[in-house]
């Protein structure tokens, strides 16, 4: 079974697995969040027609508990705001009950007319329930003309929608499919075919047995309107599913982004109390349910162009001081941590990396103090630590060139016994870096220096590793933006066709490696053959190279 939505005039209520959350906009425009256990729970969904009643009813129940929720988190209402709610309902009631005679009295007269009292029985039921039909649509359309009633609509749009993408929805508002068994399609379908069956046999026993017979033909029907719906919708032939838009049509709007983001909370928080079975539920009116604070931010990055998803989890991880995978487990932040979080987010729409705005990120495991000064490490650079740390022994020399951060330099020493030496032309990179050894408690010798031009010529090592600039001079303005504005471009710019450093740290190298010594690199993609020319022209032998996670050739390395 998959996550059923229901929709309401001011929200929507998501159950699946004995949980149901319930995502509104409160009187006061802001959305609010609520979870529970239920025991409303459908367990008939694989028995035929059983599961159709409880569908319907389900629904009604989940309909109604929406509707006094709203009405317990907006006690202080408006009057002007009262006065329209009392307007509608009156407005409702007198629509119904103005229908209920028109569809009674209106369609037998036009039948009789038409027909005559003295012909088949069954064509003039016929031509009843097909006036009825009509007036019903009718009914239906001009039911649009009351907000309320045009937001339940949009509410089950958006529904129909998260249904279908899930998360990805969001570009697809104008997108035609809609699900055979939306509820609102599902009850509209039911009280067609309900219209039309009861007029059609035109059961004439009293009013009392009328009554009964006409219920139990309503019920008869809910559960083959649900088998019908259910084999169109299982049936994976497009022109079938199409057959729901005769009923769709009558209930679904064009729904806003806020239609869509409260659908979207609802399904968020479902899916964190299913998947992490120790999480509470959330009905603490004081703080921000934690689904509601994860949904804004998603939907804030995505606005921006940020998709990855992991941001929006750094982000929250990092303002509470949780590991990522704990955060799942959240029922709500208060105020303090919300603005905190928003306004992170907000700087990371903008551009900013995650970790240059809280001033950190992993690496091999550790964490590194980073800023605009230093380049950010990146996931990649931890294989070029692991092909290096497979070549060190107790006492090897590793020279780190171009160090940045310290990240390669710290993570082998803390992972070895080498003696580690790193440049760098920074001197504020080198403080970072300074900083980053002394946190993890390991010995490092960081020297100021361009290239090898600060070493002494007889000072050798037995590997030199290095991440160079290598992005094309070119290329550097069409990298992303927290990339290019946060990362220093001294780290990034490497030269005309991104080789220069690759040529100079070769051929330096020669003189700083010891014999047999070992040349470790990181390459960008499309690098390596041309890298490989390089290293063979200087002297270099046995050369390998490594692709990374997404199968690019991503670290090279050589014997001397």
């Amino acid at each position: 079974m998959k996550k059923i939505f229901f929709p309401c005039p001011n929200g929507v209520v998501c159950q699946f697995d004995g949980k149901r959350a319930i995502s509104l906009i409160d009187c006061k425009g802001s959305r609010s969040l609520m979870s529970e256990n239920t025991k409303n729970k459908i367990v008939f969904w694989h028995f035929p027609f059983a599961r159709g009643l409880q569908y319907f009813f389900c629904g009604l129940v989940a309909f109604f508990r929406c509707l006094f929720w709203a009405n317990d988190i907006c006690e202080e209402k408006k009057k002007g705001k009262d006065l329209t709610i009392l307007f509608e309902v009156i407005s409702g009631v007198l629509g119904v009950l103005s229908a209920g005679v028109v569809l009674g009295l209106l369609p037998g007269k036009l039948g009789y007319r038409l027909v005559g009292a003295d012909s088949s029985t069954l064509l003039r039921n016929f031509i009843i329930s097909f006036f009825r039909l009509i007036l019903f649509a009718v009914f239906l359309i001009l039911l649009k003309c009351f907000p309320s009633v045009r937001e339940l609509f949009r509410f089950n749009r958006a529904s129909d929608l998260v249904s279908i993408y899930g998360e990805n929805c969001r570009g697809k508002i104008k997108n035609g499919l809609c699900e055979p068994l939306n509820f609102l399609n599902f009850l509209v379908f039911v009280f067609f075919l309900d219209i039309f069956v009861v007029t059609f046999i035109g059961v004439s026993l009293g009013f009392f047995l009328n009554f009964l017979v006409n219920l139990a033909i309503f019920l008869l029907v809910i559960m083959v309107a649900y088998e019908i719906l259910w084999l169109l919708d299982k049936s994976g032939l497009s022109f079938l599913k199409s057959l729901s838009f005769i009923t769709s049509f009558f209930v679904t709007m064009k729904p806003s982004t806020t239609h869509i983001e409260t659908v979207l909370t609802a399904e968020t928080e479902i899916n964190f109390l299913t998947t992490q079975k120790e999480r509470g539920v959330m009905n603490d009116k004081s703080r921000k349910p934690f689904s509601l604070v994860y949904t804004e931010v998603r939907n804030k990055l995505l606005a921006s162009g940020v998709k990855d998803k992991s941001d929006a989890d750094w982000i929250i991880a990092n303002v509470l001081g949780k590991n990522r995978g704990d955060i799942r487990l959240v029922e709500s932040v208060s105020e303090k941590e919300y603005k905190d979080i928003m306004k992170a987010t907000t700087r990371r729409a903008n551009g900013e990396s995650v970790d240059n705005i809280f001033g950190y990120t992993e690496f091999y495991g550790l964490r590194f103090e980073v800023n605009k000064k230093v380049l950010t490490p990146r996931m990649e650079t931890e294989i070029l630590v692991e092909e290096v740390l497979k070549f060190v022994g107790r006492k090897t020399k590793v020279l780190d060139l171009g160090t940045g951060s310290g990240a390669i330099a710290v993570s082998i020493a803390k992972n070895s016994e080498a003696e580690v030496t790193a440049l760098d032309i920074s001197k504020a990179a080198l403080l970072t870096a300074q900083v980053n050894a002394k946190n993890h408690n390991v010995k490092v010798e960081f020297i100021n220096s361009d290239l090898f031009n600060g070493l002494k010529k007889r000072k050798k090592f037995d590997i030199i590793v290095s991440n160079p600039p290598y992005i094309p001079t070119k290329d550097i303005a069409k990298l992303d933006v927290n990339v290019k504005e946060c990362d220093p471009k001294i780290a990034l710019d490497g030269g005309e066709d991104g080789l220069l450093f690759y040529r100079e740290i070769t051929k330096g190298a020669v003189l700083h490696l010891t014999n047999g010594g070992m040349l470790f690199y990181e390459i960008g993609k499309g690098q390596a053959s041309a890298v490989r020319k390089i290293m063979k022209e200087n002297g270099f032998k046995d050369i390998k190279v490594i692709k990374d996670y997404n199968k690019i050739e991503r670290v090279i390395y050589g014997r001397l």
